[in-house]
């Protein structure tokens, strides 16, 4: 009886938790856009299609775990994006939509496949489709941000990590040379990613906006990549791409006048007035930042622009915890007496461990937060003081010794010199060119 008592009341609890969670669920899901803005559906001469909203965001982009784990590779360094709210179509343009906005345009292929993605058209080709595009339907439409296309394939907010955009087994989510028999397909054909998109993986591949280039950490919200290059970004693998070249982080890029039978492209536009990622409140006071098996905070300084400094210097401790290395000072003292090459390593280091778009702090935000009492003067004792003072003491050890032994030796006529009592001089920090280091945040990156 004990017994049914207790499972009653444990019953009791889990329903009444239940009708509360499911309360929390409704109230929340008020707070979100009205359906009539998460999608936007269009129709130009009688060909329609759907453009889905994503979320603005903040997500590690390029090459992480889940993708591959090669040392070197075009998608390296992983690093954070902040993006702004965007919308994205839901499939690749397909023939007739392309024919629809410019009827005159004589399709590589013989046989009229309406439903099958356009390709056979150069990065310049499809500028000139978005300008008429835009003056029919009045919207700025245009490429997607190499960025913006791999945070919608990954899912956005509603990512679940996986390898493909919508899931892991590749032929379930996308027209590849397993399954495509060489040939591009009808479009939405398999299974959607998480945001509802198609073929983000397979069938034709995807031009993007961007010139290519490398990787950076710190980059800044809604990047856009380089100003000029050589070679337009590709994002997507294509129908005869096998499992390997599939996930979704790889990149590809293609001259920008060249045509081939594996590009295609995807529009997006971005609504005027959009709110953007920028705080527009005054921001926290402290954020934690996790380099590796060190937890870091970083002080808000009021400014004119927005950065946090680290609370204190770059100690040994930090130092030999984050480089793996036998600290060569006392931990709580600063580190100094490396050069630029060991600090840069040492930066790219809190960088890759951190994922974060962490840098030096100049000598102007550092009096700053002296300024506003923030930092205190950090402790500071270099290897070369350190080395002297060692010298020193061995010194001053031989004399005591030779001291008591002076008049026992005496009795045996054997004499001795004893050193002088060293004068401790000045050390001369000036020629010392490495001073303490803070490190500083001035990019927007989630708490942790």
């Amino acid at each position: 009886m004990k017994h049914l008592k207790r499972y009653i009341k444990l019953w009791a609890a889990l329903s009444l938790t239940a009708i509360l969670l499911s309360v929390d669920v409704q109230a929340k899901s008020t707070n979100t856009l009205p359906d009539s803005l998460q999608q936007f559906h269009f129709e130009v001469n009688g060909v329609a299609f759907s453009m889905q909203r994503v979320e603005g965001g903040v997500f590690v982009m390029g090459g992480t775990r889940e993708q591959h784990r090669e040392r070197s590779s075009i998608d390296l360094p992983t690093h954070l994006v902040a993006l702004d709210a965007y919308y994205i179509a839901q499939t690749e343009v397909t023939q007739a939509l392309w024919k629809a906005v410019m009827p005159e345009w004589e399709l590589v292929e013989e046989v009229n496949l309406p439903d099958f993605p356009i390709s056979y058209v150069t990065w310049e080709d499809c500028q000139e489709f978005l300008r008429r595009l835009d003056s029919i339907t009045g919207l700025p439409f245009r490429l997607p941000t190499e960025a913006e296309w791999e945070y919608a394939a990954r899912g956005g907010k509603n990512g679940k990590s996986y390898r493909f955009s919508g899931g892991n087994i590749v032929d379930s989510v996308s027209w590849g040379l397993n399954n495509a028999g060489f040939r591009r397909h009808v479009v939405a054909q398999k299974k959607p990613n998480e945001l509802g998109l198609y073929d983000m993986t397979g069938n034709v591949s995807e031009w993007c906006s961007d010139w290519l280039g490398t990787y950076c950490l710190g980059t800044e919200p809604n990047p856009k990549g380089p100003k000029t290059g050589t070679f337009k970004v590709v994002r997507g693998s294509s129908f005869d791409d096998c499992k390997a070249n599939s996930y979704i982080s790889r990149r590809a890029y293609h001259e920008p006048d060249q045509a081939t039978n594996y590009i295609g492209l995807r529009l997006a536009f971005s609504l005027p007035n959009e709110p953007t990622l920028i705080p527009t409140q005054e921001p926290v006071a402290v954020k934690k930042v996790k380099i590796g098996k060190v937890r870091m905070k970083f002080l808000y300084v009021p400014a004119e622009q927005l950065y946090y400094i680290a609370e204190e210097p770059v100690t040994w401790r930090i130092w030999s915890r984050i480089m793996a290395e036998t600290p060569e000072g006392k931990p709580t003292f600063a580190v100094t007496q490396k050069n630029k090459k060991e600090w840069q390593l040492f930066l790219e280091e809190c960088r890759r461990k951190s994922l974060a778009p962490l840098d030096w702090a100049t000598e102007q935000e550092v009096k700053l937060a002296m300024q506003a009492k923030l930092l205190h003067q950090p402790k500071v004792e270099t290897l070369k003081q350190r080395n002297w003072e060692k010298d020193i003491n061995k010194i001053q050890k031989r004399r005591r010794v030779l001291k008591k032994a002076e008049a026992w030796l005496e009795l045996i006529d054997i004499s001795v010199s004893i050193p002088d009592d060293p004068i401790l001089k000045s050390y001369n920090d000036e020629e010392d060119t490495n001073t303490p280091r803070w490190l500083v945040l001035r990019s927007i990156i989630p708490d942790k």
